[in-house]
């Protein structure tokens, strides 16, 4: 029987001003308080967030309505050297204060494949074996970033999908992982905001061509009386083998519209989602992307 993803709050804006159409910048710990408690009431537990994102540690482990659930993700930076590693999680931990961690992060999957590589796959499983963390596993973008790594002392992958960028349903990567028993989380599935707004705010470096089939989603969203929010929500709620779907909001507002539009089930979904997805890589993959 396929379980229905959960919701897990990405918590980026709380500690960096972040996200191509995210004119607020970085959220007051006021309103992160607000967030929060509405999160809490609201059920959601799982909250992703990185040694790489600014404050948000630290802001987190502040906000977080006391004696809450809660299980939390965290990263270890790109190309963190063995005489760190032991030092940067204990800081995680005290940052969040939490005792342990539901998952930990890889930022950079090919820090695996490096010559510290292997004595860093046995730190980590340490960190399973002391209690320290619960699951470990790599953040990717792309499928590639798989290959060779030892997926079977892994237990999470977080990787991009929306209903443009929908790569690794079409590759089997999801399939694969849901196979290994590897659980999956997605993120970007929002496209950091785009698909939520009207392409001639886009940025220019975005295709023409990309910017006339967002405009066709819009419409078909339109006449389904659906909104664009539930619409890419809906996308990856259906998706199967999906453990969690991550969200980040600057507001407790933004987060209430999330919730609305995450138990939307009225026509949120297509019968052939597979038509929106996008091929151009340029176009769906943040890093490709200019300032402009």
């Amino acid at each position: 029987m396929t379980h229905a993803p959960k919701l897990c709050l990405g918590t980026v804006q709380f500690g960096l001003p972040y996200g191509i159409t995210n004119q607020a910048g970085q959220v007051p710990e006021v309103e992160v308080s607000r967030i929060l408690d509405l999160a809490t009431a609201s059920g959601i537990e799982l909250l992703d967030t990185a040694q790489a994102y600014g404050t948000s540690e630290m802001v987190l482990g502040r906000c977080w309505p006391k004696g809450a659930p809660r299980r939390l993700i965290s990263k270890l930076p790109a190309g963190t050297g063995q005489e760190s590693w032991e030092e940067s999680l204990v800081a995680s931990l005290e940052r969040l204060q939490t005792p342990q961690l539901d998952g930990f992060l890889l930022h950079r999957a090919s820090d695996l494949l490096a010559s510290e590589g292997k004595a860093l796959m046995d730190w980590l499983e340490g960190l399973r074996e002391r209690g320290l963390v619960e699951r470990i596993g790599v953040s990717i973008y792309v499928a590639s970033e798989l290959e060779g790594l030892p997926l079977d002392r892994l237990q999470l992958v977080q990787l991009p999908l929306s209903v443009y960028d929908q790569r690794p349903i079409r590759d089997g990567t999801i399939t694969r992982l849901q196979d290994l028993g590897i659980a999956v989380h997605v993120r970007s599935v929002l496209l950091q905001g785009l698909l939520l707004q009207s392409p001639e705010h886009w940025p220019t470096h975005l295709s023409p061509a990309f910017r006339n089939h967002h405009a066709r989603w819009l419409k078909q969203l339109h006449q389904d009386e659906v909104s664009p929010l539930a619409g890419a929500l809906g996308f990856v709620r259906e998706c199967e083998g999906v453990e969690a779907v991550l969200c980040g909001v600057v507001s407790r507002k933004e987060l209430i519209e999330v919730l609305e539009a995450w138990s939307h089930k009225r026509g949120a979904v297509e019968e052939t989602p597979e038509k929106w997805a996008w091929e151009n890589v340029m176009d769906i993959d943040p890093r490709c992307w200019m300032p402009g």
